[in-house]
């Protein structure tokens, strides 16, 4: 997945084709399935198989966030295997050595896309929230606090941010620090970095095509 400031700032970019209405429930929309690692449910649930299929066109705004999300996952796990290959060459699964790697990426992605565009006005529609899935609403509001927090400083965000982030998600201690060590040690390799610089924009050329 990629994280949710590369989340909203493509939402952003792409709210146009999408004809969007209320950006409020479109932002909100784009965010939510990574709620899951909040309110517990099955991951099929909140990032189905069937979601090519769905008819934009004639999904409400919070819909067309989601869909979004999820031509995001997919097509930047696309671009960055293209980009950086080795990031991709290890044992793969959640809390794997290739998720380590990946997820600093996206953490980099992420800082650098947080830096693009008015995040701070996308916080403020985190006070709306919805349940597609009859997940606890409290635990819906309790992901949005948690994103409110990451990024509200946005001028000063660090790895620490993501660090935070993560372990509010759930992700054991032991994993959140080999994530944040990978974190580091690619901020400091300009071939990765410059690579890194260049992941969102081949994302958005891809995605205004599907």
């Amino acid at each position: 997945m990629a994280l949710e400031a590369t989340h909203m700032r493509i939402a952003l970019d792409l709210k146009e084709k999408y004809q969007v209405k209320d950006v409020e429930k479109y932002i909100v929309g784009t965010i939510y399935p990574d709620s899951r690692y909040v309110t517990g449910i099955d991951r099929l649930l909140t990032h189905p198989a069937d979601y090519m299929d769905w008819h934009w066109d004639t999904a409400g705004d919070f819909k067309k966030g989601w869909l979004v999300h999820l031509l995001a996952d997919k097509i930047q796990w696309q671009v960055t295997k293209e980009m950086l290959s080795q990031v991709f060459e290890g044992e793969t699964g959640q809390g794997s050595e290739v998720w380590v790697k990946h997820t600093a990426i996206k953490i980099l992605q992420d800082m650098d896309d947080v830096k693009k565009f008015d995040i701070k006005q996308c916080l403020l529609y985190l006070k709306f929230t919805d349940n597609p899935n009859g997940e606890d609403l409290k635990k819906m509001q309790q992901y949005n606090m948690i994103l409110f927090k990451t990024y509200v400083d946005s001028d000063n965000i660090t790895i620490d941010n993501y660090h935070y982030t993560w372990k509010e998600f759930g992700i054991g201690d032991d994993l959140v620090a080999k994530v944040k060590l990978q974190t580091e040690k690619y901020s400091k390799d300009e071939v990765v970095m410059a690579a890194v610089s260049k992941i969102y924009q081949q994302m958005l050329e891809r995605i205004k095509i599907l």
